[in-house]
């Protein structure tokens, strides 16, 4: 299988399975984000009860290179940064914003086919 048949096949996985999430990243240290709506599997963790009734998921997540890959220079760090999903991303899933701990861009023949990830909020 070529790096292309794989990322066809996951592509076709997410479209037909996946949930639509938008990935967000901050631009520098300002306050504006940029926004990329994509498709996405999301495996629901077990909620955690945190002190004062708040509680918390950790869930994890893969998503495709091919629509940080089709966003070019409009995706922060096409142009020499950190192109793929990192800790301090977020990802809304359901209205909701979590945030990345970590995400691990997958290489298979030297290019990037898939991004695991853990989320949590």
């Amino acid at each position: 299988m070529t790096p292309a048949a794989a990322i066809a096949a996951l592509d076709r996985q997410l479209s037909a399975h996946g949930a639509t999430v938008t990935l967000r990243r901050r631009i520098g240290e300002s306050e504006a984000f940029v926004d990329l709506v994509m498709r996405a599997r999301i495996k629901p963790g077990r909620p955690m009860q945190l002190t004062g009734g708040i509680v918390q998921v950790r869930s994890e997540f893969i998503l495709s290179p091919t629509p940080i890959t089709a966003a070019g220079a409009s995706w922060p760090g096409a142009a020499g940064g950190v192109v793929w999903p990192a800790t301090g991303d977020f990802l809304v899933v359901q209205a909701r914003e979590r945030r990345i701990e970590h995400a691990d861009p997958f290489a298979f023949g030297g290019d990037v086919v898939r991004i695991d990830g853990m989320i949590e909020g």
